[in-house]
């Protein structure tokens, strides 16, 4: 396992079974400091300092990025060749990283950090984070987008490369479904909105619209963006947005199969007739536990309705009953085979 100095961030490369089984002591070769190594591997400085720590040299000090893992050691699990800390982190006016924004930052990048290793290409790193719920009209056009709005979020990595969005669970916890890319040349221009929304018009492809992005992260992101799309060849190249779940490779979208890894993914045509025949059903083949749980029981209202209808033997009832059922049943099956088709999902 990789120990990581906090202060100095020189890397000790120690056999797990080496680990202390609570905590122990240990002093770095390079700086002098002493560190207290936990049970995990993350390393903390014995006596944390706010100010710069000289180095056993006497003359050069330690980095902000090093003042960055000082306030959050737990930042060490990240590599420093995958992220720019110094770019994505600011201090306070006092000179002190353990802010607001920063935390938000810190929670996203640990959310994501297992997937933004595999998915991040050689000497590819990491420029901007942030986090958004993505728009999809056609949700809120069948009834009950509200309900799907706990699925569209996603982590934002704006890279040296391009634009990466993970989808994350609603505390910003884990990683969930899809995965998809943006590329720098392919963005036309980009909107704020004035609550909290940040649209992307594209040259090549529908334009992207999140909601719920904090403002100071609406405007890094825009401004390193804007930057890198004048830098970024004229001509997109092919936009292959979706990108693989097992091998992480960018795809073309309709597959079932993906061409590199052969992973089978999941049929949006399938979930769609699963909820045809009972809602919630497709939505449980999604993996969307608790939508599929309030449509099951959505579901169970409207049959025992139907029953009740059936039972009092009125042609008029019947009818209404027949057709509330085709409506609900109809509309939760356009509604998962949209959800199915954002992006792909391993069977």
């Amino acid at each position: 396992m990789e120990i990581i100095c906090p202060t100095c961030n020189k890397s000790y490369n120690i056999p797990v079974e080496r680990l202390p089984k609570k905590r122990a002591s240990a002093k770095c070769k390079n700086c002098g400091q002493t560190m207290q190594i936990e049970s995990s591997g993350v390393a903390r400085p014995q006596n944390p300092v706010t100010s710069p720590v000289a180095f056993a040299d006497g003359k050069s000090k330690p980095s902000s990025g090093h003042a960055i893992l000082l306030d959050y050691p737990e930042l060490q699990k990240i590599s420093p060749d995958r992220v720019a800390l110094d770019e994505i982190f600011s201090p306070n006016k006092k000179g002190s990283y353990r802010t607001s924004r920063n935390k938000l930052k810190v929670k996203i990048l640990l959310a994501v950090s297992k997937v933004m290793d595999k998915l991040l290409n050689q000497g590819e790193t990491v420029m901007r984070v942030g986090k958004g719920i993505a728009y999809y009209p056609t949700e809120i056009l069948l009834g009950n987008g509200w309900l799907t709005m706990m699925y569209n979020h996603y982590a934002i990595l704006a890279t040296d490369q391009r634009l990466l969005f993970i989808n994350v669970n609603l505390r910003v916890q884990r990683t969930t479904h899809y995965l998809f890319q943006m590329l720098y040349e392919d963005i036309k221009k980009m909107k704020r909105g004035l609550l909290g929304s940040l649209v992307f018009q594209r040259l090549k492809s529908k334009r992207r619209v999140f909601t719920g992005v904090k403002r100071f992260v609406s405007k890094e992101l825009k401004d390193f963006i804007m930057e890198k799309k004048e830098h970024a060849v004229s001509e997109p190249r092919e936009v292959l947005e979706s990108i693989c779940p097992s091998c992480h490779v960018p795809l073309q979208k309709g597959l079932h199969v993906c061409p590199s890894c052969k992973a089978a993914f999941k049929k949006p045509r399938h979930a769609s007739l699963r909820s045809l025949l009972l809602p919630g059903l497709g939505d449980l083949y999604l993996g969307h536990r608790a939508l599929g749980g309030l449509e099951l029981a959505g579901s169970l209202i409207i049959w025992v309705y139907a029953l009740a209808s059936i039972l009092s033997g009125q042609r008029e009832a019947l009818f209404v009953a027949a057709f509330v059922l085709l409506l609900f049943n109809g509309v939760d099956a356009l509604l998962t085979y949209h959800m199915a088709k954002k992006s792909y999902m391993l069977a």
